[in-house]
């Protein structure tokens, strides 16, 4: 990865809530202080998309029985952050 992003959690979501994200990796990053998206065809990676850049570090990602993505933040604040699609 350039810039690197130091994963951490990685998980491939399969939820309801964000359909354009089925089959796709979510990977915290602990460098890039983002939830990384990475879209696949097969093996290979078809694109990337960064979000809650600045946040905080990345600890781990999962997806809740919903469909929300769940990340763990570790900065000095860190938090438990619920994602769930804009209004």
């Amino acid at each position: 990865w350039d810039p690197v992003i130091a994963p951490s959690g990685m998980v491939f979501y399969d939820g309801d809530m964000f359909p354009d994200w089925q089959g796709s990796a979510l990977i915290g990053g602990l460098a890039s202080q983002a939830l990384v998206r990475l879209e696949l065809d097969g093996t290979t990676v078809t694109g990337e998309a960064r979000y809650l850049q600045g946040e905080g570090r990345v600890r781990d990602v999962d997806v809740a029985e919903d469909g929300a993505v769940m990340i763990l933040t570790d900065a000095r604040g860190g938090a438990l952050l619920r994602i769930t699609p804009a209004e």
